[in-house]
């Protein structure tokens, strides 16, 4: 039987976003993980330093997967040994899973000059630009500036054929994209497993037999939530989970609400039966 929960969770189009406040349902989902003791692990397109920026609010020190799977970071002590391929990083250890951010703009700069493609790059922009492209605070801009492993960028031409041309192209180079609302994230990570992967191994390894449960609202998360023991997928305003999803994910359970109060559901409704699950098993034990 598993002695521990653990909770990934995507925070995009989830949990907070960026500028606004938590709410009620929010601020009582993670009242009653950090009750139980149960670990909250972020898994998002985000950098490193927004993440950091939601640890410091939530005041929580975990693992975290940052920039769509590029690198998972090891908070200081957190582990009782130096995971194989760690390096030092600021407040802990980083294993890299993707290439360094100037090689993926360097890439993306070179073949839109190829394929002769305008794009707007965040690299391009000043931190007040970037704010104005997504409607965020400049302290959150300059959050979002901070990027390791992954490029956003808008392109002019948003034609089906432009975008596959592209697609492709970065491909032949190592690069995968995906849209990001009305802007793209380019990376040279192959898939978002891997990371996943690596810390659940790193878990087990450390502290045991455990139960993950993984909360997504988008296609995209699937390549990750295969590897949870639990899947759950948000609601995302779409009606239901697309048929592919549902092929991969054959045990995934999907909540009625969407979006924040979505994932505050899924904190409460299917981690709260994980939790009663162990409960007689606990019982029966300690006989």
């Amino acid at each position: 039987m598993a002695d521990q929960i653990v909770v990934v969770t995507d925070i995009d189009a989830s949990l907070l976003e960026p500028g606004s406040r938590f709410l009620p349902d929010e601020r009582a989902a993670l009242a009653f993980l950090a009750e139980r003791g149960i670990p909250l692990v972020i898994n998002s397109s985000r950098s490193r330093a927004e993440i950091e920026r939601l640890h410091h609010t939530l005041n929580i020190v975990t693992p975290f997967i940052s920039e769509h799977g590029s690198a998972l970071f090891l908070p200081h002590q957190w582990l009782p040994f130096v995971a194989d391929r760690a390096r030092p990083a600021v407040g802990g250890h980083v294993v890299d899973f993707g290439r360094r951010y100037y090689e993926v703009v360097d890439t993306l700069r070179l073949v839109c000059r190829e394929l002769n493609l305008e794009i707007v790059s965040f690299a391009e922009l000043s931190i007040d630009e970037v704010a104005q492209e997504l409607g965020v605070p400049s302290a959150e801009a300059q959050l979002v500036k901070l990027r390791e492993y992954t490029e956003l960028f808008r392109i002019e031409d948003e034609s089906e054929a432009t975008l596959s041309r592209l697609f492709k192209a970065l491909r032949r180079r190592g690069l995968r994209c995906c849209q990001r609302g009305r802007h793209f994230l380019v990376s040279a990570t192959p898939n978002r497993a891997e990371s996943l992967r690596t810390l659940k191994g790193l878990w087990k390894r450390a502290w045991g037999e455990h139960v993950m449960v993984g909360l997504g609202d988008s296609e995209d998360d699937v390549s990750w939530l295969q590897f949870v023991d639990v899947p759950i997928f948000i609601e995302n305003g779409r009606s239901g989970i697309p048929a592919r999803v549902l092929r991969k994910l054959p045990t995934v359970r999907l909540t009625e609400r969407h979006g924040r109060l979505g994932w505050s559901d899924a904190v409460f409704e299917f981690v709260g039966k994980a939790i009663a699950s162990r409960e007689p098993a606990a019982r029966s034990q300690g006989r």
